[in-house]
């Protein structure tokens, strides 16, 4: 029999990657820029579809033109656990820094962010992970600087948040899902305190003069970056507060019967070209952002109400989630403005229990529609 598997160990496990934010509001400077620990992440893809254009002439069946315009974009995406400073939030652009909200410490996502854009870096300890060591085990956030000789990178550059999701279900663990439109990806081999930053100078296309990226953990960061404030989905100050629909049937409001709920917003931005640069200048956000909601029940019983109600009175429904920390008086919280019903359905299987699902459809903009709340730090 021949054994095909390789003596190599080295293929890359979850252990021996972790990922890195720019603490900035811009990804090109020619300053140089330190890092943040991207918290909790559960998963992460990014992807490049080449923009190729194959162009014809008369006279000839073959292609006289088979290349590229323009660079590619790069989409990439992470999920993770949600923790309840909003570190991730915060850095990857969707909401301000917290502590700078006026209505009741809530921010609504988007305002002052659609500009901004950052550089993720996937750091990947190869050899360590061969190993079985974890890289956090070589990082030294006590530390002012790390040196992560030996490292290789992932880094991305300009990355535009597009979309933001929350999913949540009876027994499993809060997840957040977000994606970014990014100009630029670069790999290497790191040696020492630093590397170039990824970033394109989106107004003239190049990366002259551009700054470092330095291994170093922003000062602002309260809880330890291996041991996040993670939310907990059964903490006695986790609730889900709904309200009744217009037409009647399964009761939303106060404790109920809730199974999960998924939430989500596309943020659809125009990439921009010009003549005389390869790279799109301007990600301009195509306002308001479409947002959905969908909640699954079981049903409990039946409140009065007619199908016609959503005719006569189309009403708006506000949600809030909130989520506690784990042993910890801190929480998160999020409120979905001005919902509107799209659609629900009933259903039941021999031997299980009713089912209740409904989906609403809400707009963000920079003044409403979603709003989010963590503890300021």
């Amino acid at each position: 029999m021949v054994n095909n598997l390789t003596t190599d160990n080295r293929i890359l496990n979850s252990n021996s990657i972790a990922v890195f934010v720019n603490d900035t509001s811009q990804g090109f400077s020619t300053s140089n820029l330190d890092c943040k620990l991207y918290m909790t992440v559960q998963d992460f893809n990014y992807s490049i579809q080449l923009p190729r254009q194959n162009l014809k002439q008369v006279g000839s069946q073959n292609l006289s033109f088979k290349g590229f315009n323009f660079q590619p974009d790069v989409e990439l995406s992470f999920k993770y656990i949600p923790e309840v400073l909003g570190q991730n939030e915060t850095n990857g652009h969707f909401v301000k820094r917290l502590g700078s909200a006026s209505d009741g410490g809530f921010l609504n996502f988007f305002s002052e962010t659609l500009e901004r854009n950052s550089n993720f870096y996937i750091m990947i300890d190869r050899e360590g992970g061969a190993k079985g060591h974890d890289i956090f085990d070589k990082m030294s956030f006590d530390e002012e600087t790390m040196n992560l000789s030996g490292l290789e990178c992932i880094a991305f550059g300009n990355c535009f948040p597009t979309a933001y999701g929350l999913n949540y279900s009876v027994g499993s663990m809060p997840v957040v899902s977000t994606n970014y439109i990014c100009s630029n990806v670069v790999t290497e081999r790191i040696t020492g305190t630093f590397m170039d930053l990824p970033s394109i100078n989106l107004e003239n296309g190049n990366n002259n003069n551009v700054g470092k990226c330095l291994f170093e953990i922003g000062k602002d960061t309260v809880a330890s970056p291996t041991d996040p404030l993670i939310v907990n989905p059964v903490g006695s100050d986790t609730s889900v507060i709904l309200e009744n629909l217009e037409v009647g049937g399964q009761n939303l409001s106060g404790v109920h019967y809730i199974q999960s709920l998924d939430m989500s917003v596309d943020l659809p931005r125009a990439s921009l070209y010009g003549l005389g640069n390869d790279f799109s200048y301007s990600r301009k956000a195509q306002l308001p952002a479409n947002g959905r909601f969908s909640v699954s029940s079981l049903v409990s019983g039946l409140d009065s109400g007619v199908m016609t109600g959503v005719l006569t009175n189309d009403n708006d429904y506000n949600f809030e989630i909130k989520f506690q920390a784990l042993n910890q008086d801190k929480n998160l919280t999020y409120k979905v403005e001005d919902a509107k019903l799209d659609s629900y359905n009933y259903g039941i299987a021999v031997n299980n229990f009713m089912t209740f699902n409904a989906e609403f459809s809400f707009e963000v903009t920079e003044d409403n529609g979603l709003k989010f709340r963590g503890t300021t730090y």
